[in-house]
């Protein structure tokens, strides 16, 4: 390898100059130089070399001040890149580390399972797998769902903010994710060079995706479809990363969590309804041994603390279908959810009403509320949905909720209040609008 000239990849200065200066850009980069992978070895520590820092500071210069932020596989050769190109650059800014660039991943869920792919298949019949199949290889994601979500995730990261938003990975992830979003199976004449990456940009509601000579432009609002598949999708990685890829219980994973879907973001906190006793002391177990720290009480609920987000198991095991579930919502877009049974099978619900919340981008409740107790709470996470997503309340959908509140006694009214009081965050002007209601 000391004998080969590496320069920065033509592609790369071409996208680079045809990029619009208005737009925030994502660029999906393989690391630099690195020596040869000893055989059967993921090399996790190796590092680049002499020749790799040089150029990744050589790319660095070419974007200069147009670097808005940078992003790396954790592995010891993305981090090095990612420095060396910060330093060529001359900006100031973090290098955040990333899991869904690598260690494990976006395309693996269970690091152990999925190694065995590459020893039976060996490298280029994962590629191969994961640019054309459409079924998920042993401990790994469904190729397309991941993809996509990797593109989201990148692109809200960005947060609009016009320049270069770079994200250092590794070979697989760069051609695996072009593949996805450009819609061809890219083979092996077209895996990247070192510093060689897909770029992913969005103006005027459509998102252009552009890897060496090819590119394609797509309505940015079809990049994530709320699907059964999709949402199964997610709910492995999201599962295995909070608790672990083998769980001995069955349990559902319904509400807003996969709002991340839409936002590309991870999720905050997780709520998983245990369908038993068994289940929940089993779920219980799996939290303990991963050292989850239990939070204070909470009215309905055991609440953990673990990988910086939040579990909540209820303490009731009820009900026993993931139907019933959805069934007790009062807002369309908490109706999606997955069970999950022993030996990692999955299925999906989504409601009609939720796929039609994203089609209309508008927050729509399930009427009539089946916790109309408890409508004050819903009418404030409807408005922090719609914050989040950048998403409408149609004004019947509020007017519904105080006409429920308006049309109670004015003593259920106060008892309307306190539950709100009790399990409600507080904000949105609830307290204002609620306040001008109460005699």
């Amino acid at each position: 390898m000391t004998n080969i000239v590496w320069q920065i990849p033509p592609s790369v200065v071409r996208w680079l100059s045809e990029i619009p200066a208005s737009a925030p850009a994502a660029v999906l980069l393989r690391h630099s130089v690195r020596d040869h992978l000893p055989p059967g070895d993921a090399g996790y520590s190796l590092p680049i070399t002499e020749v790799g820092v040089t150029l990744a500071q050589q790319l660095g210069s070419m974007l200069e001040d147009r670097l808005r932020t940078l992003h790396a596989s954790p592995l010891t050769r993305c981090i090095q890149t990612a420095e060396a190109l910060r330093a060529g650059a001359g900006v100031d800014i973090p290098v955040v580390e990333d899991r869904l660039l690598g260690d494990p991943g976006v395309f693996v869920v269970d690091g152990k399972r999925a190694w065995s792919n590459w020893v039976e298949l060996e490298h280029e019949g994962v590629m191969e797998h994961l640019v054309s199949q459409d079924f998920p290889l042993p401990g790994m994601a469904d190729p397309d769902p991941a993809a996509r979500f990797l593109v989201q995730h990148m692109l809200a990261v960005a947060d609009g903010r016009a320049g270069l938003h770079v994200f250092v990975t590794h070979d697989s992830l760069v051609t695996a994710t072009a593949a996805r979003l450009l819609g061809e199976p890219l083979g092996p004449d077209a895996w990247p060079w070192y510093l060689e990456g897909a770029f992913f940009w969005s103006e005027n509601g459509h998102l252009t995706t552009s890897y060496r000579d090819r590119s394609r432009r797509r309505e940015a609002a079809k990049l994530i479809e709320l699907d059964e598949r999709h949402v199964i999708d997610f709910a492995r990685r999201e599962v295995a990363r909070t608790l672990g890829p083998d769980i001995d219980a069955r349990f559902f994973l319904a509400g807003g969590a996969f709002k991340a879907l839409l936002t590309g973001r991870p999720p905050r906190d997780l709520d998983l309804w245990a369908p038993s006793t068994r289940d929940r002391k089993t779920l219980l177990s799996v939290l303990d041994e991963r050292d989850a720290r239990r939070l204070a009480d909470r009215p309905f609920a055991d609440g953990f603390e673990i990988g910086g987000r939040i579990v909540e198991l209820p303490h009731k095991v009820e009900p026993t279908t993931l139907e019933d579930r959805l069934a007790r919502f009062d807002i369309a877009l908490s109706a999606i959810g997955v069970e999950h049974r022993p030996g990692g099978e999955w299925r999906a619900v989504v409601h009609p009403l939720a796929r039609d919340s994203v089609q209309r981008r508008q927050v729509l409740l399930l009427k009539p509320l089946v916790n109309w107790k408890y409508a004050l709470a819903t009418l404030e996470r409807m408005r922090r949905y719609a914050l989040e997503l950048g998403y409408s309340i149609p004004p019947e959908e509020e007017a519904e909720v105080w006409r429920v509140f308006d049309s109670q006694p004015d003593d259920m009214k106060r008892g309307m209040l306190e539950r709100f009081e009790r399990t409600a965050l507080g904000g949105h002007g609830m307290l204002e609008d609620v306040s001008c209601r109460l005699p």
